[in-house]
């Protein structure tokens, strides 16, 4: 059963191992089947995560696996459990070698669970599914088999498991959940623990139809950030845009899809621009044509950093390259984003690469203009206008790359020497599968 569930794919397995009887009979499973499993304990910094480690180490020596401890910092803020997933799969996934797929044991018991508190949680149809059997590099092959079953078994092997202490936490969410079934099952609808995972099973084919149709809608993630077109999610049938919008989510939120909650705020920002938040505290703005949905706030930029002349400047994401003319360039460069000064206007160690500031001004030939609206008439989107970089000599900007440059700094016959300074900024929005 085991290696059916297992699917379709070559390459070593890698059990999370987490000294519970689930991943010990998996990891028995594994080797009953003729596979040549390696192991991964990732250690959690919780009260009991020593036992299960001593566990997972004793399973490990029984079944004579090749066993990693994987240690992961737990600390921040935010639900502990979705702090401890995140990290767990990090840790996990940063191990995989070349080919290799993780293989956890969630049963039908945990799949039940997640079906039942994604419902309460308004997660939509994708929280029906529950837990997802494959996902790329990963399988969860114990989806048909029940806690019972493996507790039974892993009792019968003598494998040396232990029972995780968080599991008996009240203050967990899921514990709550697990209680309330085991409640239901026996005194409001023996069986409704199977159901709700016979209903997962269902619904995937629909997922998978819907996840077809709503294909066209494209999601692209650069760095902790993820993209919807507005104008598609708007054109598109209000199911497929969901759909699509749920991607993007689940993208940004390790697996997570939302609440509809979330769902509509995404809409929302399509239609009008109207900013939010989504689950995780993240940001939901319009910046041009896209809906971005992204980690933190508004961007600030880095600090104020000299610029290097000549020589390379890292500012951000901005590279700025300056290059040193005794004569006269060959060629002088059309371009919003390389520009030629006299060098009597960038004098060593004077200029600055610093954000833009609400108060600057571009010298203009009469007045000047304020870098704020040369930003907006630029069409530069306001959510990245916070982050984007100015050149200033002694405070004044003379340049901002891709919008254009004061009025100050051009060569003329009396230029005797030029500085040419081009800037390129990194990263690509990729796309992200369905």
């Amino acid at each position: 059963m085991v290696g059916r569930a297992l699917g379709e794919g070559s390459g070593r397995l890698v059990v999370a191992l987490s000294g519970g009887a689930d991943s010990a009979v998996l990891a028995w499973a594994l080797r009953e089947s003729g596979s040549n499993p390696r192991a991964v304990h990732v250690h959690h910094g919780w009260p009991g995560s020593d036992r299960m480690q001593s566990a997972a180490r004793a399973v490990a020596d029984r079944l004579d696996l090749e066993l990693a401890i994987v240690v992961v910092d737990t600390s921040r803020s935010g639900s502990p459990e979705a702090v401890a997933r995140e990290a767990r799969y990090q840790a996990l996934e940063r191990g995989l070698g070349t080919g290799e797929r993780i293989v956890t044991g969630h049963t039908l018991d945990d799949q039940a669970e997640t079906v039942l508190g994604n419902l309460l949680w308004g997660s939509g149809l994708d929280g029906l599914r529950g837990i997802h059997r494959h996902r790329p590099g990963l399988v969860r092959p114990l989806l048909e088999v029940t806690r019972t079953q493996t507790r039974e078994l892993a009792a019968l092997l003598r494998l040396p498991f232990a029972d995780d202490p968080a599991n008996q936490d009240a203050s967990y969410r899921r514990v709550r959940i697990r209680r309330a079934l085991a409640g239901w099952e026996r005194t409001l609808a023996p069986g409704i623990g199977r159901r709700l995972a016979d209903l997962a099973r269902l619904v995937e084919t629909d997922l998978a139809f819907l996840d077809r149709a709503s294909a066209t809608g494209r999601v692209e993630s650069l760095g902790g950030s993820v993209r919807v077109a507005a104008g598609e999610i708007r054109t598109l049938e209000a199911a497929l845009a969901a759909r699509v919008v749920r991607r993007a989510l689940r993208t940004i939120g390790e697996g997570y899809p939302g609440a509809r909650r979330d769902v509509d705020v995404v809409l929302r920002a399509a239609v009008d621009g109207t900013e939010g938040r989504v689950s995780g505290g993240h940001r939901v703005a319009r910046v041009g044509a896209y809906v971005v949905i992204g980690s933190g706030d508004r961007p600030a930029g880095p600090p104020p950093t000299p610029l290097s002349v000549p020589g390379a400047t890292r500012w951000g994401t901005w590279n700025w390259e300056v290059h040193e003319h005794p004569g006269r360039p060959e060629a002088f460069p059309l371009s919003r984003w390389r520009q030629v000064f006299d060098a009597r206007a960038l004098p060593r160690s004077a200029a600055m690469v610093r954000p833009a500031g609400g108060d600057d001004r571009i010298a203009m030939a009469r007045g000047g203009k304020r870098v704020a609206d040369a930003l907006s008439e630029a069409r530069i989107p306001s959510a990245e206008r916070p982050g984007w970089p100015v050149l200033a000599v002694g405070g004044a900007v003379v340049w901002v790359p891709g919008v254009r440059r004061a009025y100050r700094g051009w060569v003329d016959k009396d230029t005797m020497g030029y500085v040419e300074v081009e800037v390129t900024r990194e990263g690509r929005w990729k796309p992200v599968g369905s």
